[in-house]
């Protein structure tokens, strides 16, 4: 049986589980349904599952800012920084 735990109109989780253990999904406080929802873009109106506006999904989900190039990450192998150290100290 799938599940959707709830608060309020927020989605927490979703899931399956066998009919028995239904009820002991929802911690105090939430709410447990049986059912089908993705909470990215649905939330519950009451004990209905809606789409969000665009609007909403873009508040709960903000686009990432993107890193400039010059701020990104690089791995460097261990061959290739020995001879970058090597460079600069023949370089000093």
């Amino acid at each position: 049986m799938n599940y959707i735990v709830y608060k309020g109109n927020k989605i927490l989780r979703t899931g399956s589980c066998p009919a028995s253990m239904l009820s002991i999904q929802a911690k105090q406080g939430q709410m447990v349904k049986e059912g089908v929802a993705n909470d990215r873009t649905q939330k519950m109106q009451g004990d209905q599952v809606v789409n969000k506006t665009p609007v909403e999904i873009e508040a709960d989900n903000p686009t990432p800012v993107p890193v400039p190039e010059e701020d990104r990450e690089k791995n460097v192998k261990n061959k290739d920084w020995n001879a970058l150290e090597a460079r600069v100290a023949a370089l000093e």
